[in-house]
């Protein structure tokens, strides 16, 4: 069959901007609309119809990006393989990541599971629209290819891109765990992450430090005063580090009051390899007046999407010992979220 070309933009004349291609190669209307409803109003959004305005729209975001949606019947069947072939074009844009919502994805309602590759060469995956449209906030961070790695290792697709088995069975491994989408337990979950466009622009978190902690609640400054204490000073003594808030970048702008954490993972900006960040610390309306003040801890690089609470006593500590390696998140994570990782 002959497909149309793919509406890719031109290569960026500066910088290169990050991105993914998201291409509609299943049939069913209702399958698609709830692919785009769970990825959400993502920052970079090519909507169709509007090709030409909203690429430039989206190397002119605060942090450059894009997201481009293909919804041409040419496509529909389309298989990994010809998607390949039709990107890298001399000349053209190539994503970092493409998706394509499949048979599979409309076999199964209740993750959605889409198809994924990296740029031209990456190996097959199966990704859940809420884990890609997260992995999408974080697309710039500079080492996010090792991430993106390690989803090809966790839900491999075979060569055909198809699901194995009968029917039953394809609902069993989808609910298995390992053998599943990454990011099934983002489709479960009673309160699943979604971004939506904050009602005003938010600033860009630009840390410098080893760690950022981002205020969003603003209702009670005696508790902020307390809990910032609790981060800086842990009540146990520390023979090495007298204050944390020297590895921690702390914002407390009202601009970000009532922020959700999609928003706020869109806000961080890397400035280079050395100024990455692993994770945001949020001081949200729970760490403000939850029972132990517990911060909501928001992965950037590993683990994308598996938010968890802290007490702020255990705060720079994790901070420090991501920044020097010697810890990884998964160590910090409460007993549930650690269990569900696998």
């Amino acid at each position: 069959m002959s497909r149309s070309a793919l509406p890719l933009p031109s290569a960026d004349d500066g910088p290169r901007v990050p991105g993914m291609l998201l291409v509609r190669a299943g049939h069913d209307d209702e399958a698609w609309q709830d692919v785009l409803s769970r990825m959400g109003d993502l920052p970079g959004l090519v909507t169709p119809g509007r090709a030409r305005q909203d690429h430039v729209t989206a190397s002119q975001e605060p942090i450059p990006r894009r997201l481009l949606v293909v919804d041409d019947p040419a496509w529909r069947g389309a298989t990994p393989d010809e998607v390949r072939d039709a990107l890298g074009g001399e000349g053209r844009w190539v994503p970092d990541l493409v998706l394509l919502a499949t048979g599979g994805t409309e076999a199964d309602p209740r993750l959605r599971p889409l198809l994924a590759f990296r740029g031209t060469d990456g190996d097959l995956f199966w990704i859940t629209p809420r884990q890609a449209a997260l992995t999408h906030l974080v697309l710039h961070h500079p080492y996010l290819h090792l991430t993106l790695e390690d989803f090809e290792q966790w839900a491999p697709a075979d060569p055909e891109g198809e699901i194995e088995g009968d029917e039953t069975a394809e609902e069993e491994e989808w609910e298995a765990g390992p053998s599943g989408p990454v990011g099934a337990y983002l489709e479960t979950r009673p309160s699943s992450p979604r971004y939506e466009r904050p009602t005003r622009p938010l600033p860009l978190l630009t840390p410098d430090k080893d760690g950022l902690l981002v205020r969003t609640d603003f209702s009670d400054d005696a508790a902020w005063t307390s809990f910032l204490s609790a981060v800086r000073h842990p009540a146990e003594h520390n023979d090495v580090i007298d204050d944390f808030g020297d590895y921690i970048d702390i914002v407390d702008d009202p601009a970000f009051e009532g922020a959700t954490p999609e928003q706020v993972m869109a806000s961080v900006h890397h400035h280079t390899d050395q100024s990455s960040l692993d994770t945001v610390v949020i001081a949200d309306a729970d760490a403000m007046r939850g029972p132990d003040h517990c911060a909501l801890i928001v992965p950037l690089l590993d683990r994308i999407g598996w938010n968890f609470r802290l007490v702020p006593e255990e705060v720079g500590s994790l901070v420090v010992n991501l920044a020097l390696s010697n810890m990884d998140i998964e160590d910090y994570m409460d007993d549930e979220t650690r269990a569900a990782l696998w």
